[in-house]
């Protein structure tokens, strides 16, 4: 009949994602639209860049919530953007939203800032780990991949087992919250773990592969969740990871092979927003 809407014949609804660039720059768009596109296919996808708008946005109750907040930059790691931080936290403990770290975040994050982060975040164990290329493996085992409503394992076109990426991994991350290792594994060019894991993931243990997170995955609370990406260069299986941790399925997604161009700065300097220039940290 003309008129009526056959809710059995619509699809699901898309989630809600919320970016937040409190430190946006547009030379940096090329590194997060790599994650942006895809994303954008598969949820309903807002930004915010101003923390007036970000507080606003976390104290109505009575908006359809996120399911993911994704920080594509270090802002909210500044000791004195803590107290924001706290308020994002106590949305993600009322609504079970997860929180993704990624773009810019492992580039620009001082190590001191990140664990001040991560304590008020209940995860006090989490510090800033090594910073170097790897081949990094994953753990089926861990939280949010073995309990996965939103993916399959085993789509070859959803998460990878192993690749290499350059990335700032994580320490004291228990071995349930760790969703990708780096392989240290002695056997053959640095590929043993990844070639049993091509093989088949059956007796693999992945306390063997060492004791960093390249990703992350921890709770917040009873509900929230956060994510910690440490790519710097949001590699193609690396994006992959970051619509995984939102919630979407990666297998669906139109994701481009591309080498990103970043804008460089100076050793031991940051950059900030406000002034417009990379300053000294």
């Amino acid at each position: 009949m003309a008129g009526i809407i056959d809710l059995d014949a619509e699809e699901a609804p898309k989630p809600r994602i919320l970016v937040i660039s409190l430190e946006y720059l547009e030379s940096f768009d090329d590194l997060i639209n790599v994650f942006l596109t895809p994303m954008l296919d598969l949820a309903l996808v807002q930004r915010v860049k101003k923390a007036a708008t970000l507080t606003r946005l976390l104290i109505k109750e009575d908006a359809e919530p996120y399911s993911a907040l994704v920080l594509t930059d270090a802002a909210l790691t500044l000791p004195e953007n803590l107290a924001l931080w706290e308020q994002c936290l106590a949305y993600m403990r009322r609504t079970g939203a997860t929180a993704v770290l990624t773009g810019q975040v492992a580039s620009f994050g001082l190590p001191e800032d990140l664990d001040d982060f991560f304590r008020v975040s209940g995860l006090s164990d989490w510090k800033c780990g090594n910073y170097r290329r790897d081949i990094v493996v994953l753990n089926p085992t861990a939280d949010g991949i073995r309990d996965a409503k939103h993916f399959n394992l085993s789509d070859k076109n959803g998460l990878k087992a192993a690749y290499n990426v350059k990335s700032l991994c994580l320490s004291g991350v228990k071995i349930e919250h760790r969703w990708y290792v780096p392989d240290l594994s002695e056997v053959g060019d640095g590929m043993g773990i990844a070639a049993l894991l091509a093989q088949g993931i059956k007796g693999w243990d992945p306390e063997t592969a060492g004791r960093q997170a390249a990703v992350a995955y921890g709770p917040v609370g009873e509900k929230g969740r956060i994510g910690w990406v440490g790519d710097v260069n949001n590699e193609p299986p690396s994006v992959k990871v970051i619509l995984a941790l939102c919630g979407l399925d990666p297998a669906k997604a139109n994701i481009a092979n591309f080498e990103v161009r970043q804008p460089s700065g100076p050793a031991a300097m940051r950059w900030d927003a406000g002034e417009g220039r990379f300053v000294k940290v």
